[in-house]
């Protein structure tokens, strides 16, 4: 449930083009759902933190990406295929570091 709601928020996190609103939005949920799984609420919360932070980099309107290709004179989708793997492999580390320091 875990990765999935990383998932979740992370997909929300490149659509809204900000960490905060799909984390506040989504937050509240995490205490009755991690009750109902019979885990800390943090183990859910702190991976989903770690996604939407990394999800906004890879985001086409977050205020860095367009300041950055505005700068360069490149298009913000050639800015976002340079971060994507990068989040996308910290992504992965996320979810197995939290799996493995906290399961």
């Amino acid at each position: 449930m875990m990765i999935i709601m990383a998932l979740v928020i992370a997909i929300c996190a490149i659509v809204m083009g900000s960490g905060n609103a799909p984390f506040m939005s989504f937050s509240s949920l995490i205490p009755n759902i991690a009750a109902g799984l019979h885990v800390p609420a943090v183990v859910m919360i702190m991976p989903m933190h770690f996604a939407t932070t990394l999800a906004r980099a890879v985001s086409p309107i977050t205020a860095v990406v367009v300041v950055t290709s505005g700068i360069t004179g490149v298009s913000p989708f050639a800015v976002v295929k340079r971060t994507a793997i990068p989040m996308a492999v910290g992504f992965v580390v996320n979810m197995i570091a939290t799996i493995t320091l906290f399961y």
